[in-house]
């Protein structure tokens, strides 16, 4: 799991990076998770990519229907993106991707301090 950890936290710099640079907001940090996803992994798909693509933003548009705050955890979508990612690449399993998640919201500080639900 350690190594999954170092992999998402390497990918959020790098998307942390790039939206300053490309000045995109942080709650649309997820959109690029395919993209670094396919850099990191050196991955020349465009169908692949366009399918992460589209599962990405089905995932997080359900979340942001159920609570329009949830906007607010940009790095907790961003991440869940990006490992989405290698789901949708056939990388591992959901239930994989699930224990993941798990293990790396315990290790990361993914959410904002003035977050919960009610």
């Amino acid at each position: 799991m350690e190594k999954w950890l170092k992999e998402v936290e390497a990918s959020l710099i790098e998307s942390n990076e790039a939206a300053r640079v490309g000045e995109i907001p942080a709650q649309n940090l997820y959109m690029i998770a395919p993209l670094i996803y396919s850099k990191r992994n050196q991955m020349n798909n465009d169908a692949l990519v366009q399918q992460m693509v589209d599962e990405n933003e089905e995932q997080v548009q359900r979340d942001w229907a159920c609570d329009e705050r949830s906007k607010d955890q940009y790095k907790f979508h961003y991440v869940a993106s990006y490992l989405f990612c290698f789901v949708v690449a056939g990388k591992i399993e959901e239930r994989k991707y699930d224990e993941i998640m798990e293990y790396v919201t315990r290790k990361m500080d993914l959410f904002t301090e003035d977050y919960s639900l009610e």
